[in-house]
């Protein structure tokens, strides 16, 4: 089997109680809260139900006024929601009216019968929607299909403003590196503007997996290496730096969430990394955000930081674009567009 991450596959007790359409949803969202497990029976709906009402349950518009209390709201909901299996038999979801979801065989190669929590088959279901349908990206006039696991950007701004720059661009073409490849747009984006050979990097093998998968199916395969690695791998000599670290300070809670939340610590070992491995010439680009200083008054910036403490990078430039409104639709805490720029650093080193 391929060393790809994928939900764990449980074995359910025996005592597990087994919830259907007849029970009262409100009942069995309360249990779920409280501590204890249960199964679902009868219908995939009733599973939706369920956590519909335990979403009810733990959220409130004042408890989400604040950052930290929406990502406890989000641990809490985590929690309880997880406690909700879901039987597979003959690796398909074994209720009553599922999603046909093509992961369950891909990734589950060895193992037929099994449960998964409800989440996990849900987060599974629209992965699967987005692989089948594609996703459009600017700056690349391409459908990428995200293998399961993978992050793809939802917000595009920063990708426009990396295009915009990536045009005026007039250094050497020899060799780049995308960090945190992810669904690989960066990198597929340096290839589209010439560069001989791009190497995209991921811890991820999912990610790596997916990029990989689209160079085939795009007919994008020469010139552009996904490679498993940490940060910018053994490799020396990239005339350009590319990465889109994460913009949130906080816990991982999976592997896309690694896209989005950095711990203490990850921006100095990705400065200390950078500054051994580039040449002099060679330009260091990093896309983020002031998001984290928008939700969160007591945030640093990792890149000022650097650049104030340290002597090892020197800015070049700049740039900055301001973002579309969140979604309406949205139950997270929304952004102000008023207040919240992407930002560019073009950096050297010092």
């Amino acid at each position: 089997m391929a060393d790809w991450i994928r939900p764990e596959p449980l074995n359910c007790a025996d005592d597990v109680p087994i919830v259907t359409r007849e029970q009262d949803a409100p009942t069995v969202a309360q249990s779920l809260c409280d501590g204890q497990n249960a199964c679902v029976g009868d219908l995939y709906s009733t599973g939706l139900a369920a956590l519909a009402e335990v979403r009810r349950l733990l959220s409130s518009d004042a408890q989400l006024d604040t950052y930290e209390a929406s990502r406890q709201n989000r641990r809490a909901y985590r929690q309880a929601s997880h406690r909700l299996l879901v039987p597979i038999r003959n690796r398909e979801i074994a209720l009553r009216k599922s999603p046909t979801i093509g992961w369950l065989v891909e990734l589950y190669p060895d193992i037929s019968d099994f449960h998964l929590t409800f989440p996990q088959v849900q987060g599974l279901n629209s992965s699967w929607q987005w692989y089948e349908r594609g996703v459009e990206l600017p700056g690349l006039e391409r459908r990428l299909h995200p293998f399961y696991g993978t992050y793809f950007p939802t917000r595009h701004d920063h990708l426009a403003l990396f295009d915009e720059w990536l045009r005026s661009y007039t250094g050497q073409k020899d060799k780049a590196l995308d960090i945190g490849t992810g669904c690989g747009v960066l990198a597929m984006m340096l290839g589209r503007a010439g560069f001989s050979r791009v190497l995209a990097t991921d811890t991820n093998p999912n990610a790596i997996e997916s990029v990989r998968r689209d160079l085939k199916r795009l007919n994008l395969e020469a010139g552009i290496e996904p490679v498993v690695a940490d940060f910018l791998g053994e490799e020396t000599g990239a005339d350009l730096i590319v990465f889109n670290p994460p913009w949130l300070p906080g816990e991982p809670e999976g592997p896309i969430d690694e896209a989005v939340y950095y711990e203490e610590g990850f921006f100095e070992r990705f400065f200390n990394g950078a500054a051994t491995h580039m040449a002099a010439d060679a330009r260091l680009v990093m896309l983020f955000s002031g998001l984290a200083e928008d939700v969160l008054a007591s945030s640093t910036h990792p890149i000022e930081a650097e650049l104030s403490s340290s002597s090892r990078f020197g800015l070049v430039q700049k740039l900055e674009r301001a973002v579309q409104p969140s979604s309406k639709k949205t139950r997270r805490r929304k952004r102000s567009a008023d207040r919240e720029k992407v930002e560019l650093w073009e950096l050297q080193r010092g």
